[in-house]
């Protein structure tokens, strides 16, 4: 059987949103918006919570907080965002308050990767990462 010419190309185009667990959401959208510089993209009542989205300026993709009421501690990362320099970036999050956890470093699982980890206002591993082509 041949491939016809849609075959090859995904049947999807974009990841619309990824859920990030958050015991408070309104403090998670804080931390997001005033530490890390995305934008409320919205933010309504949802039963005794709240429907917040934010997102990176000019970005696709949505992070959407979901309400928990506990989140175990974690070994890998919840989210994982990309800078253009993780080393200016670290210096930027640490001058807004935000304890860098781990790094920067050069990757040992990948050339030309540098990276670093922080934890969020829940307690969320982010690693944060600068790849260069």
């Amino acid at each position: 059987m041949q491939d016809s010419p849609q075959s090859s190309r995904s049947l999807f185009e974009r990841i619309h949103f990824q859920s990030i667990d958050a015991t408070d959401v309104e403090r998670a959208r804080d931390f997001y918006v005033e530490k890390l510089g995305f934008r409320v993209e919205r933010d309504a009542p949802y039963g005794d919570s709240r429907w917040i989205f934010v997102e990176i300026p000019d970005a696709e993709t949505l992070l959407h907080f979901n309400d928990v009421d506990e989140i175990a501690p974690q070994d890998t990362p919840a989210l994982v965002l990309v800078t253009g320099n993780v080393d200016v970036a670290c210096d930027e999050l640490e001058r807004r308050g935000v304890p860098i956890h781990m790094g920067p470093d050069d990757a040992p699982w990948e050339p030309g990767i540098r990276w670093a980890m922080i934890h969020d206002s829940e307690g969320n591993l982010v690693l944060i990462q600068t790849v260069k082509s």
